[in-house]
């Protein structure tokens, strides 16, 4: 059941869009939550739970523990909590993989290959419909090149010549200088294992991809990379214990790098800057520690998908979408011998041990439907506003989103309903002043986006109270640069 429940994880996070967007996670961590709490029901049932080995599953549960630490007390922690379910969900995979049977991980390695044909056949289908660079099912066509350096070891490994291919021809397709400087690497890297045509090929491809990051110096590409590494090193530098919370670059991007459009990224593109400013630089040293000691042990054939795409995070963001992490994670799981341990239960503690189970399967459950459904509510309200909707049945929406999960884009809207009616009224005091509170929660649960503390000042001097409009201005000046020029 466990195989089942890995293959089914990794086949959904590569095909749903690389698991990116919350339904999607939010599906998958479902899954997960009820068929771990089967499989350990069945295991109390007989009176054995097979146990992880002690040392991986210290290391993913110590990542974990420490991620979630950054997660609650980091600057935006209603971002940053699911974005440490989905991590959560992939370092998970490493102890579990101990669990797995050389039968079983043949079995998820199957629904993997299975998966990779799927990605294949997609991105020939948008090929040859005009799309010069396909995505396939991934986010877009970096991610799917960083899927790709992982996925071509499976296929190596399963004898599926066909599959090396086709995934040869989306990696060119896709143009990822940073995937093809990653292949040449893993190639160079690994002399022995593929041989000295692959190794010359490596060279080759190494050169060629050197050649085009050269050409690419004076590019914006380059450019703006240089400029979000910079950001990243500066958020690391200032929260250097536990970051400022997974997720969070994309959030708190605008308070360390100069506000021009075409700068904002959702990521850092270099996987171990953003490690350090969005966990801290504990959790850095302690997850490279860990990388070298499985990359160590393993051999070539599990090793090269791993070290293809760590070379790939040097320049891009492909480890930062959950299905390529989950991948990522198993793929170095699978240097790992089988755990043949297990913990013998007494019949007295049964049904205690199946309680707690039963428990913290539907806690974890109603959190992740909780923030499922709290998006979902703000989706559809949003749509109606942009659309021309009810405004009322959009503000019910909303307050029942705000109702089950926080959220500072729902509370900005109430504000720009609440200003709507306030702009229509002979007595807007009221519609002001909750106006005011809807964007007060808005600042606090997000205190990088700037337009929310220009908001507020503006609503505060409507209000007639310009001492609580420059305080609130020098209270965003603190998380946004953007705002001292403007008080200046």
């Amino acid at each position: 059941m466990l195989a089942v429940l890995v293959g089914v994880q990794l086949a959904a996070g590569l095909l749903l869009r690389g698991a990116w967007d919350l339904w999607a996670q939010s599906a998958v961590l479902l899954l997960l939550i009820a068929g771990t709490a089967v499989w350990l029901m069945l295991g109390l049932a007989r009176g054995r739970v097979p146990l992880p080995s002690s040392r991986p599953a210290a290391w993913a549960a110590a990542l974990i523990l420490l991620s979630l630490v950054s997660a609650r007390f980091g600057a935006v922690p209603v971002y940053s909590l699911p974005a440490w379910a989905a991590a959560a969900a992939g370092l998970w995979l490493i102890p579990a993989a101990t669990l797995l049977s050389p039968r079983d991980r043949d079995w998820v390695e199957e629904a993997v290959r299975a998966a990779a044909w799927l990605l294949v056949l997609l991105a020939v289908y948008q090929r040859l419909h005009g799309e010069p660079r396909p995505p396939s099912a991934l986010l877009n066509q970096n991610v799917f090149a960083g899927a790709i350096l992982l996925l071509l070891p499976v296929s190596v490994r399963r004898g599926d010549g066909f599959l090396a291919a086709g995934l040869l021809l989306c990696l060119w397709w896709t143009r990822s200088v940073g995937a093809w400087l990653g292949l040449a690497g893993a190639l160079l890297l690994h002399r022995r294992a593929v041989g000295a045509a692959a190794f010359w090929a490596g060279a080759a491809a190494g050169l060629a991809g050197l050649i085009a990051a050269y050409a690419k110096l004076q590019s914006p590409e380059v450019l703006h990379r240089l400029a979000w590494w910079s950001a990243a090193w500066r958020m690391s530098a200032g929260a250097p214990w536990l970051g400022l919370g997974p997720g969070s670059y994309a959030y708190a991007l605008p308070a360390f790098v100069a506000v021009r459009p075409e700068l904002y990224s959702l990521f850092a593109h270099q996987h171990f800057l953003e490690t350090a400013a969005e966990r801290g630089w504990p959790y850095l040293l302690l997850w490279v520690a860990g990388l070298a000691a499985l990359l160590r042990r393993a051999e070539p054939g599990k090793r090269f998908g791993p070290v293809a795409i760590l070379i790939h995070g040097l320049f891009d963001y492909a480890l930062s979408v959950p299905g390529v992490f989950w991948l990522f994670c198993l793929s170095l799981a699978w240097s790992l011998p089988q755990s043949n341990e297990a913990e013998p239960l007494r019949a007295g503690r049964k049904l205690p041990a199946a309680a707690l189970t039963l428990l913290l399967a539907v806690g974890a459950s109603s959190w992740v439907l909780g923030n499922w459904r709290a998006d979902r509510l703000r989706a559809r309200a949003a749509a109606a506003l942009s659309s021309g909707g009810d405004p009322a049945a959009a503000e019910a929406d909303l307050r029942a989103s705000e109702a089950v999960r926080p959220d500072p884009e729902a509370s900005r809207l109430l504000a720009i309903l609440a200003l709507s009616r306030a702009a229509r009224s002979p007595e807007p005091r009221r519609d002001l002043e909750s106006a005011a509170g809807d964007l007060e929660r808005a600042a606090a649960l997000d205190p990088y986006r700037a337009s929310n503390w220009s908001l507020l000042e503006a609503v505060y001097r409507k209000m007639g109270r310009p001492g609580a409009a420059r305080e609130a201005l020098e209270r965003g000046a603190r998380t946004c640069p953007s705002l001292r020029a403007e008080g200046a």
